[in-house]
């Protein structure tokens, strides 16, 4: 009879181990997908770890305290450094139309890019253009520096006029 309890007691506190430890996995796993997401991925893929991602950034315009003209007028003058970059790095840009969400740290140094090619964009390899994102999200940092970290989304066609 000890032993029967013995064994019962011993499976039960094996089970309860066994759960627990599978659930500490599963929530660790839970916080390294929101970590895992990639510095430069494409719209579309990694989509339950961008959808997490979002809530946390303030937008453009919230990091230039509501004044349009400053947001739009950093944003141009950061996709102008994005076109002489890609002068320095030779990567043609012209053509390229995309949709781009840009999140940045609150010192405004990138944290992640999503793109995806518009259809009338000129074709070419998205690789590349990850590369190149790749690389210029580096050694660029946003000219702002907020309490909060920020996003923006939207068209960007290059050249820039």
């Amino acid at each position: 009879m000890k032993t029967v309890s013995a064994l019962v007691i011993f499976f039960i506190t094996t089970s309860f181990l066994f759960v627990g430890r599978t659930y500490a996995q599963s929530s660790q796993q839970g916080i390294n997908s929101f970590m895992i997401l990639p510095k430069v991925f494409t719209l579309g893929d990694h989509s339950s770890k961008y959808e997490e991602l979002m809530p946390g950034y303030q937008s453009l315009l919230e990091a230039c305290e509501g004044d349009m003209q400053v947001a739009h007028k950093k944003l141009y003058s950061m996709m102008k450094e994005m076109e002489a970059f890609a002068k320095v790095v030779d990567f043609d840009l012209d053509g390229v139309k995309a949709w781009m969400h840009f999140f940045f740290k609150s010192d405004g140094s990138i944290q992640h890019i999503g793109f995806h090619l518009k259809p009338n964009s000129r074709n070419v390899d998205t690789q590349k253009v990850n590369t190149f994102l790749k690389n210029f999200s580096k050694q660029y940092t946003f000219p702002i520096n907020t309490d909060l970290p920020f996003s923006h989304y939207s068209t960007f066609s290059f050249p820039v006029f």
